[in-house]
């Protein structure tokens, strides 16, 4: 059965049904693959919904320049004692210290523990009593305890304010630290800090807890927990105001500062779909018992001061009064960074922030229950529209509905969101949409049932058709009439004459691939049996047979006795086109090896041309023949059979680096640092060796199934030694090109740097430093404007690889490092400096 009488057997109706049903299933179980389509059209809506909004929390951040001034992280507790006692002084009204003080990291435990022994055995011996020397030893004992035991001067200033809410932390995985951390909560200040409930499956359930040091914690007015929670990609959309721990309901850090700052406690709170505090605060919560963080801005909307700045006085105490202060870590590399909507990192106590203010001021995003029952509707109508509409009308006119429908949607989704916080999820009736249409589009394109418009498509396909033919386009024609109605007789009679055009030229295969498909709609002429002999008559196309066709690809029907041969060469099957030629997957008989031979028929090039390329096609031999190194693609032969010249060379079995260059497929950033490492190598050999390759790009790399490189395609390489008639031409790929290759000036190794400096910063970032509408805007880019800033894109590049990068993208050749061997230099220089630190992921 051929797909065309299969397509017939389906309805429209049927075609978008299947469509709208797997979408509908994929709704229901909330696909992975769908909700991060999802969560993309969510992100997009929450950057329009940036707003100005005024809020009274205030964020004093123990950044950089504190931690320099005042110590390594965690800060000594006195500073955090003076800093909770200045604070109350200023009039806060909550304070919220971000900082998880558990009892694994009480300080100076080690020291006290010895002054504590040694006090022990002076107690202990009653000769050392009446020692007056023994005394005094006593007492600088006594002081240097004191002086350690900085807990009681915390606990105290917790104790004095009566407003400090502390944070605990969940394990939400079975990976739990300690036996201990999961026991069930008994403790008064634990059980104070949480409700009883009865809820399963609701709430985000923790494996264990990790709680304060006891000592801070009964001093504390309320502890909430500070789980910081991302989506499936990693961005963090939500907050879980409650987390479900041994049949207790543990409250947020953010919802306890709430509660603080309103005079209201736990006890007061009820729980409906939803969570309310009296009539003070309400808690709107999606179907997993989080709430949808709003974020107002690319930074925090949050007042934020430094630390160090609060400590010395410099900030004014009217900037606290009556405000809620969380006090966090905020310097780079020191904690968490999260990943937001907005497309920029949070940290912490900056998620903390964010999800106060829409507890404060009710500025929630929101998805009720009843969303579930717009979408399906919504669902079913654009399967009505696609399945009955659609093909009553024209093509175009399909397409503008489908369109229309799809825009106005989308627009009713951003408003809603926009205006009243309501996320709908718009990218599923879209999807029907969007995958009904394609389906019955194609069912009708294959039918050929575009009843308005076929007709005026069939006769224009089918005079290119024969104009096609008449040119010796053969290929082209039967692609034009393939489009015409095979129930017409002129069309068929049309097929007819191309498939004996195809058997002049000796074309079998093909003219067999045209009768096949005239006789799907029924014999005609007798091609049945005309068939069943072609069938059995077999074929045998060399690439220089074909010389009306722009195709050199070589043909053998299975059961023939004769090999096609190029040289010495047998010619097993084609692999693929490059810029010259095509290229096969070759075997050598003297050795049993298989080669890949690219091939150039100077049958396909103009005649005024042929020696221009030809000598271009052999320099390439010549060239790459030069060189012998491991990151280097081998070229063992190179000769001409009859108007094909060919090159035969290593087989490569792997992929370019092009895959490799998009947002979503990089490579880890270690891995980056070794390709271009190896390139480098290449380049540094070959340039020392006279050639210049002069096309370096991701295409030209392959990174082979053993981690092996090769740099391949030295297709427009120049021989430094014959460069005299090269000067003036601009060779290459335009957004890979270095200035000096773009004017046509002579170029030399450093032209191949700079192109490598592209291929690093797109491997690193999924995007060219250069763009540009149109090429003429690309070219004037790459000579005259700086490069889009790396960190711009990627703030967690390191400062040596900028500084690498920033020195291969110099416009001036003189600027750039003078040979690969200063990059190599330079490379290994920086990962050195990146040992003591983490390698930022890439990929």
């Amino acid at each position: 059965m051929t797909m065309k009488t299969a397509a017939s057997k389906i309805p429209d109706w049927a075609a978008g049904g299947v469509v709208a049903l797997l979408v509908m299933l994929a709704f229901a179980f909330d696909w992975s693959s769908f909700e991060k389509l999802e969560y993309l059209t969510y992100d997009l809506r929450s950057t329009l919904r940036q707003k100005k909004v005024s809020t009274p929390v205030v964020i004093v951040g123990v950044d950089e320049v504190t931690i320099e001034k005042l110590g390594p992280l965690p800060l000594p507790r006195t500073y955090m004692a003076e800093m909770v006692r200045k604070l109350r002084e200023y009039e806060a009204k909550t304070i919220g210290v971000g900082f998880i003080y558990s009892k694994s990291e009480s300080e100076n435990d080690r020291g006290l523990s010895a002054l504590r022994e040694i006090m022990g055995k002076i107690d202990k011996d009653p000769a050392t009593h009446k020692d007056p020397r023994v005394a005094d030893i006593q007492k600088a004992i006594v002081e240097a305890e004191h002086s350690l035991n900085t807990d009681p001067v915390f606990a105290g200033a917790i104790e004095n304010s009566k407003n400090v809410v502390l944070p605990l932390s969940f394990y939400l995985t079975d990976n739990v630290a300690a036996e201990e951390d999961v026991k069930p909560p008994t403790a008064d200040y634990v059980m104070k800090n949480s409700v009883k409930t009865d809820a399963k499956g609701t709430f985000l359930t923790a494996r264990g807890i990790v709680l304060p040091i006891r000592e801070f914690a009964d001093k504390a007015h309320a502890l909430g927990h500070l789980n910081i929670v991302p989506d499936s990609d990693g961005i963090v959309r939500s907050d879980p105001p409650l987390i479900l721990y041994k049949d207790r309901l543990f409250p947020s850090f953010a919802f306890q500062l709430a509660l603080a700052y309103k005079g209201l406690g736990i006890s007061e709170i009820t729980i409906n779909g939803g969570i309310k505090a009296a009539k003070a605060l309400t808690i709107p919560l999606d179907k997993n018992g989080r709430m949808l963080i709003s974020y107002t801005g690319k930074v925090s909307s949050s007042p934020y001061y430094s630390f160090l700045d609060v400590m010395s006085g410099k900030i004014p105490a009217a900037m606290f009064k009556d405000k809620i202060v969380l006090v966090g870590l905020t310097a780079d590399g020191g904690g968490a960074v999260n990943r937001t909507p907005l497309g920029s990192n949070y940290n912490n106590i900056e998620i903390v922030a964010a999800a106060l203010e829409n507890i404060l001021n009710s500025n929630h995003i929101t998805r009720p229950w009843w969303l579930t029952y717009v979408e399906l509707p919504v669902m079913l109508l654009f399967w009505g529209i696609i399945a009955f509409l659609i093909p009553r009308v024209k093509t175009v006119a399909g397409a503008v509905i489908a369109g229309m429908a799809l825009i106005v949607w989308g627009a009713i989704c951003i408003f809603l969101f926009y205006s009243q916080g309501l996320w709908v999820k718009m990218s599923y009736p879209a999807l029907v949409l969007l995958f009904g249409y394609i389906a019955v589009v194609s069912r009708q394109l294959l039918l050929g049932e575009d009843k308005t418009t076929a007709a005026d498509t069939s006769e224009t396909n089918k005079m290119l058709g024969l104009s096609l033919q008449g040119q010796g386009q053969l290929d082209a024609a039967f692609e034009k009439f393939r489009k015409c109605r095979l129930e017409d007789a002129t069309t068929r009679e049309l097929l007819y004459n191309l498939g004996q055009d195809f058997e002049q030229k000796g074309m079998q295969s093909k003219a067999q691939a045209v009768y096949e498909h005239i006789i799907s709609a029924g014999d005609y002429k007798g091609l049945s049996d005309k068939l069943k002999k072609l069938k059995t008559t077999g074929e045998k196309v060399t690439p220089a047979a074909q010389p009306q066709e722009s195709e050199a690809t070589i043909m053998m029907m299975e059961g023939s006795s004769t090999k096609s041969t190029l040289g010495r060469y047998e010619v097993l099957r084609e692999l693929g086109r490059g810029a010259m030629g095509v290229v096969f997957l070759g075997k050598d008989p003297k050795i049993n090896r298989d080669v890949a031979i690219k091939t150039l028929s100077y049958d396909e090039i103009d005649s005024e041309q042929v020696v221009e390329i030809k000598t271009r096609f052999f320099r390439e031999a010549e060239a790459a023949g030069k060189l012998s190194h491991p990151n280097i693609v081998r070229v063992y032969d190179v000769g001409e059979d009859k108007n094909v010249a060919y090159m035969a060379m290593e087989l490569l079995e792997g992929t370019d680096l092009a895959r490799y260059c998009a947002k979503d497929s990089r490579l880890p950033f270690g891995e980056v640092l070794r390709v271009v490492t190896r390139v480098g190598e290449a380049l540094d050999y070959a340039h020392q060796n006279g050639v210049v390759h002069r096309d370096i790009k991701p295409a030209n790399i392959m990174l082979l199934n053993n981690k092996e490189l090769r740099v391949t395609d030295f297709g427009i390489a120049r021989v430094m030694e014959s460069s005299k008639t090269q000067t003036g031409m601009v060779l290459g790929t335009p957004s890979y090109m270095s200035p000096e290759q773009i004017a046509g000036r002579k170029v030399d190794g450093r032209s191949d740097l700079f192109s490598l400096g592209v291929v690093f910063f797109e491997l690193l970032v999924g995007e060219r430093p250069f763009k540009g509408d149109s090429i003429a805007t690309l070219m004037y880019n790459i000579t005259s404007t700086p490069p889009t800033p790396i960190k711009k894109i990627e703030p967690r590049i390191p400062i040596c690889v900028v500084e690498i990068i920033d020195k291969l993208l110099q416009k001036n050749a003189e600027d750039r490092y003078s040979r690969g061997k200063d990059l190599l230099d330079a490379i290994n220089k920086c990962k050195k400096t990146l040992v003591k630190r983490p390698v930022p992921p890439t990929a």
